[in-house]
């Protein structure tokens, strides 16, 4: 536990009602610079020779150069009065519940749980925490970043649900899922951050006052958004908000009205939006088992929305999509047109349209029903099963 004096800090990096956060620098790197600032005033009465030159010259850069990423922190500072300043914020204050706000941040970091900021220094007493800088910050800066690129989005979300799963393990409840509190990491990983509605089971305290409505407005699902303080909080509180996450990723907006992602009054609907990409259905069958009104219509927690991310990755990844009603089918010889359903002269029986094979040497005839596609551009033709795997013979 250090001193807030340990960090240089360097630029506002934001802030709010209940915390300023800024960019600062390590002890380490504070000390480097501090002993190049030495040496400079140390040379800086000498002849300038050569070799003095050549020191001079380093000292300045060591200096002056960019910060590595590794040589810099976010420094939160809490908008409570330090300990020992004034008397102790009774249970139910406003204080009272930033401190306890403050505890269970540090507590959810401290796990060190992958994905999450790693806890860099704190000091519960003069209200502050030090967590890793992440130089492309959140996903409220891109919003652009994901928009229509379901492969790139959903395996970036992945890494975010897998986050999700593993504080659910531990028994937390984030309740605060939005683009301005996930951070961008190296290699497209998303990071969660702020824990500080997080919801940790037998706290001592609440973290929230009676009838206080919890987490962004916008994200929270309709079962907690009821006026009054949400007592039975639930993992699957974070789901509807992963879900609603997911669809602003892919759509380039931040905020989804409602459960409204396939509303046909409205213009949220991803297949409506990219109507020649097939794998925004995939996105809308993953949003159904999320975005929902009533929760027991949610999947329960982030480790079962893992499974529905890995299906859908896996059937783009191997070429698939959805066979049903509406969705578009690309052509697969001149990935211009699209196919669509054709009508064949029926059978002269009276049957449905089929294929025959015709046995070489025994002269035995087998008919699979079909439903032919042929593409809109290039002609080419396609015909898939009407009969499941049985074929009629004669």
């Amino acid at each position: 536990m250090g001193k807030r004096t340990d960090w240089e800090e360097i630029e506002t990096l934001g802030g709010g009602g209940q915390s300023d956060v800024y960019l600062v620098r390590t002890p380490e790197r504070m000390a480097e610079r501090q002993k190049s600032v030495d040496t400079l005033k140390a040379l800086s009465g000498l002849g300038l020779d050569n070799e003095t030159a050549r020191k001079f010259a380093k000292a300045a850069w060591s200096c002056a150069r960019p910060e590595l990423p590794s040589e810099l922190g976010a420094l939160k500072v809490f908008k409570i009065p330090p300990e020992g300043v004034g008397l102790p914020p009774p249970p139910g204050s406003k204080d009272y519940e930033a401190i306890e706000r403050l505890k269970n941040e540090i507590a959810s970091l401290d796990l060190r749980l992958p994905g999450l900021p790693k806890l860099l220094d704190f000091n519960e007493g003069e209200r502050w925490i030090v967590t890793e800088y992440f130089p492309q910050r959140t996903l409220e800066y891109h919003p652009l970043r994901y928009k229509g690129r379901v492969v790139s989005a959903l395996k970036a979300f992945r890494s975010l649900v897998q986050t999700v799963a593993s504080i659910h393990k531990e028994g937390l409840v984030h309740r605060d899922i939005k683009p301005a509190n996930v951070f961008v990491g190296k290699d497209d990983e998303l990071v969660l951050g702020d824990f500080g509605i997080v919801y940790v089971p037998n706290a001592p305290g609440k973290v929230t006052r009676t009838g206080e409505r919890v987490g962004p407005r916008d994200y929270m699902p309709p079962w907690a958004n009821l006026g009054v303080r949400h007592e039975n909080v639930h993992p699957r509180d974070d789901v509807y908000m992963l879900g609603k996450l997911l669809w602003s990723m892919v759509d380039g907006h931040a905020v989804l009205p409602r459960e409204y992602h396939k509303h046909p009054e409205y213009e949220f609907d991803l297949t409506r939006t990219f109507p020649n990409d097939p794998n925004m259905h995939m996105i809308n069958a993953i949003l159904d088992k999320c975005v929902v009104e009533q929760a027991g219509q949610c999947l329960p927690s982030a480790r079962d929305l893992l499974p529905w991310i890995d299906e859908a990755l896996g059937i783009i990844e191997r070429g698939g999509q959805l066979l049903r009603e509406g969705v578009p089918r690309p052509c697969h010889v001149c990935g211009k047109g699209s196919y669509q359903p054709i009508n064949l002269r029926e059978n002269p029986r009276g049957g449905p349209v089929g294929i025959r094979f015709w046995g070489v040497g025994t002269g035995d005839v087998s008919t699979v029903p079909a439903r032919p596609l042929a593409c809109d551009y290039c002609g080419h033709l396609e015909f898939f099963s009407t009969g499941g795997s049985q074929a009629h013979s004669r």
